[in-house]
């Protein structure tokens, strides 16, 4: 009588000859691995919420020590067909202090195509490149599951000019000296034809 042990992978002695029992159990199992972790796999997908921020108006972006930066932001449903509801929005000034926003209040929800828009005033107490952040959080109605957003967007503006408290800003001393500039050159033509006039008499 021939034992042929339960092992996967044994060998089976017969007739002199060594036969290899396949592997089939494994290739199961395996097989069924794969399917069961596709089949859990769940996609995982981005909010279609858009955010927008700019500054009014929007050129020359360049301004003056205390002058007021006026900043326009906007939420945007990008989805056609989801709603989205906006929890919470929030601003960070360049000086690192929170925004005092102007725009509908939270929670509140944007239907496919609809945006939200809110404004921002902050005055110029530092030079160089400064820039305001804008955020806003939520979820978008989705199924089977809602979809969440955290969303930031930025605006860079310049601010030339010394520190508060420093001299004038080169701006405003251009500003000063330009008018009598101007005035001086006219004076200068108007001298130079009255001698002209002179010499030819």
């Amino acid at each position: 009588m021939l034992f042929v042990p339960k092992n996967i992978g044994c060998t089976i002695v017969k007739g002199g000859r060594e036969l290899k029992r396949p592997k089939i159990l494994l290739g199961l199992l395996v097989t069924l691995a794969l399917a069961l972790s596709v089949a859990m796999t769940v996609p995982v997908y981005a909010a279609d919420v858009l955010l927008t921020k700019a500054v009014t108006p929007l050129e020359p972006n360049v301004y003056n020590l205390t002058d007021t930066i006026h900043y326009v932001m906007a939420i945007i449903n990008l989805s056609t067909t989801d709603d989205v509801v906006v929890q919470v929005v929030w601003d960070v000034l360049p000086d690192g202090s929170p925004g005092d926003l102007t725009g509908p209040p939270t929670p509140y929800t944007l239907e496919p195509g609809q945006n939200a828009t809110y404004t921002c005033d902050w005055e110029a107490t530092r030079t160089g490149t400064v820039v305001n952040t804008f955020h806003a959080s939520g979820y978008q109605i989705t199924t089977p599951s809602n979809e969440d957003f955290n969303e930031a967007s930025e605006k860079s503006s310049l601010v030339i000019g010394q520190e508060v408290g420093g001299t004038a800003s080169l701006v405003n001393k251009v500003r000063l000296v330009a008018p009598w500039a101007v005035l001086l050159g006219c004076a200068g033509v108007a001298a130079l034809a009255v001698l002209r006039k002179r010499r030819q008499a």
